[in-house]
Order: C-alpha cells, then structure tokens, then sequence
C-alpha cells in the first residue's frame, strides 16, 4: 500500500459510475449492498454479515448485539486503535486493558489475571494484519463463559491454521477505511455466527425496511423493526461499489504483500536488535497492513530515531514510527475515571503493559505494496537499498559514514 491508494482505475470508475445511475441510498439489503455482504461473508466463513458506516459502528454494534452494558467488562489488548475500545464507553461499558505479546497477540497469561465476575467479553485485534490463533482465543473464551470480538480492522483475508479471521468469533468487525485493504473511501462490516446477534445489530442502525426484512417477525425484537433502536449506520452503496470491485482483487493482493513482506523480513534477518512483529510461514495467510519491525537500541547499539535520521539523510520517508497505535492506556479517555465525560469508576489499566509500551517505542512501519508488478517490485527494491545504506553507517566505527553529506 503507497500513497496511491486506493487505486483508482477504469474498473473502479465505471463500477462507481454504473452504482450512480443506479441508486445512491439503499435503505434494504439489496443491490450492492446484499451482494458484498453475501461475497464478504463467503470470503470470511461467516453465518452472516451486516454493512456499516464505519469500522466503529461495527464494532458498537457488536457490543451493543452480544449484551455488553453498564459495568459490565470486556478485556481488551492494550496494543490497539483507540476505536476498538471507544464504543464500549458510549455502553457504560469498561475496557481492562491487557498486555500483549512481541507480536502484538493478546497474552492470555495476564488476561487471566484480570479476570472479575464483571467480565463478560475479549476483544483483540488482528494487529498489522498478522492473524492470532483464533483457536486457542475461542477454547480460552468459551472455557471461562466469555464472548470473543475480533477487530479484522487491518486483517481483511487474512488466515491462520486454516481458519479465517473472524469465523470463530462471537463478533467480528472490520474497517473498510480508505487506508484499509478492502476500501469503500468510508464503512465497516460485522460478521457473526448467531442469529440474534445479527438482528439485535440490524435494530440498533438499520431501521424500518431492512430491520423489518431482517428481524424475524417471532422475535420479541421485531416490535421495535420500523424504528430500531436510535441510529444510523447504514454504509453509501457508491464507496461499496470499489470495495466490491477491490474484494475481487483480494486473493492476488495478499500473495503481493506476502511476497513482497518475506523479502523484507529476509533481509532483516539475523540483524542483531531487530525483530519482526509479523513473521511470514505456511501457518498464517498475514495481510501485511504494514509490515513492522522493532529495535532493541541494547543489543542493536542504535535506536529507532537514530535509524530515522539515518533514513532521513537518505533523502527517505516511506519507513515511520507507529504513532497512531500508540497504547490505549495512554489516552485520557481510559485514564480518567469519573471524569466529565466518563462513567466507569477506576482505572482501565489494572496491569504493568510493559511489551506494549516497548512496542510503540521501538517499531517502525513500511507501507507494502499490493502491486506485484514493477513498481511494486521497485518500491521494495529502494526499501531495501536504503534500509541497507542507514543500518551500515549506524555500524560503522566513529568517523565513518557511508551516508550522503
């Protein structure tokens, strides 16, 4: 992914110019709407799938669906966006923040520690696009009575032991951003296995003709179809005519990306302080959202803004920190209890996240093509050179450099 995406091309503009002179509003699940769900839902083993206006829609919808309310607690990565965890706020739900492991997983280790009889859900998030093993998560959660949320939001496609991101989950959401793989400019999708969980997601942003389509007419919930519950999270069919289009492309983008992110991890490999937060293998399908790596600044004898200002004299900008994931406990809405626009009533950090913190100190990020042509091939070739240039003149004995003046 460069600064050229999404990309926009004859296809996409004529899926986009054949949706406008179709309709701009769908206010059921037709058209567009019921055939990217249908197509995403196939591509993510999924039961069923309900388009929103955003990732965080999704997600508020998710745990607005599986129950999740006043003081009710849902433990959550700490290593995340901030907008996994916002929506349980507007739910007078509470976050505990967890701990993560060197390659942003939730530790179950310290999750289990923070345990209450409060805890009603985990949430995690498929950070970077590197799948966690869903199957040890979903043993974990229905050993201890727990609904499992997996925020896809980076991880479109992705796999792991043969079981796609999502399918195991009680709820999953993804982002359809205009950063994201799968890209409708705005928008989100939730997928889940349980009926009631689809249609209590359907009332509270759906209204009127889907809500009344969708909603079983037995359901004590069907009475509340023609206004549902308050909102509107309804995605524009015009973003969703290029995702539709991109959702196509997705099978060929990730086998770029792979490629593309195994000849950067080879390349860093056996470099003394650098680690690689995704590792490549047959185990896992990663979509590389970016591929990230860290520096240990003890045993590299660099750190990572030294590297960036070797990069720098390199004339280079496409390598950056990875400011935007910075840890949740960091931001005052999870650090202030009974504030003026928070209800719960301590902290959300009740751990030491110490993998965390290291995380979003010493990682840096490169944006991976989904072009396995020649300019994609090309923009890995300049990582690489110049990634080599900087880390050989950070090795370099005092008073030599192999860097431009």
């Amino acid at each position: 992914m460069t600064s050229t995406w999404p990309p926009i091309d004859a296809e996409v503009s004529a899926a986009v110019t054949r949706q406008l002179h179709t309709t701009v509003s769908i206010y059921d699940r037709s058209g567009i709407i019921a055939r990217f769900e249908d197509a995403f839902a196939t591509r993510h083993n999924a039961s069923h799938a309900l388009l929103t206006s955003s990732g965080t829609a999704a997600l508020h919808s998710a745990y607005y669906a599986l129950g999740l309310g006043p003081g009710d607690e849902a433990i959550v990565q700490d290593y995340t966006f901030f907008a996994t965890a916002t929506p349980l706020l507007q739910l007078g739900a509470v976050p505990v923040l967890a701990d993560v492991d060197i390659h942003g997983e939730l530790d179950l280790g310290r999750a289990a520690e923070l345990l209450t009889d409060r805890t009603k859900a985990v949430v995690i998030t498929h950070m970077w696009g590197n799948p966690q093993n869903a199957r040890r998560l979903r043993d974990w959660c229905d050993a201890r009575g727990l609904a499992l949320v997996e925020d896809c939001s980076h991880a479109h496609g992705a796999t792991r032991d043969g079981v796609s991101v999502g399918e195991l989950a009680d709820a999953a959401c993804w982002s359809l951003q205009g950063r994201k793989t799968i890209t409708a400019g705005e928008g989100g999708i939730l997928t889940t296995p349980h009926r009631e969980v689809y249609e209590k997601a359907t009332l509270l942003g759906h209204f009127n003709k889907r809500a009344l389509a969708e909603v079983r007419t037995e359901s004590p919930l069907y009475r509340f179809a023609e206004t549902g519950l308050g909102l509107k999270y309804r995605a524009h069919p015009l973003g969703l005519a290029m995702a539709e289009v991109y959702l196509r492309r997705l099978d060929d983008w990730l086998l770029a990306r792979q490629s593309h992110a195994a000849r950067l991890e080879n390349f860093l490999a056996g470099r003394v302080g650098i680690s690689v937060l995704t590792p490549t293998g047959p185990d896992r399908t990663a979509t590389f959202y970016a591929f990230v790596f860290t520096i240990d600044p003890h045993a590299a004898g660099f750190s990572r803004e030294d590297l960036l200002r070797a990069l720098r004299q390199c004339g280079y900008g496409e390598i950056s920190t990875c400011d935007a994931m910075r840890p949740l406990h960091t931001y005052p809405v999870f650090a202030a209890p009974r504030s003026p626009v928070t209800v719960y009533k301590t902290s959300c950090l009740r751990c030491e996240p110490h993998v965390a913190e290291r995380l979003a100190a010493t990682s840096l990020r490169i944006n991976v093509p989904a072009d396995d042509g020649p300019a994609g091939h090309a923009f890995i070739d300049t990582a690489i050179n110049i990634l080599d240039r900087a880390l050989n003149a950070l090795a370099a004995p005092p008073g030599r450099t192999t860097l431009p003046a």
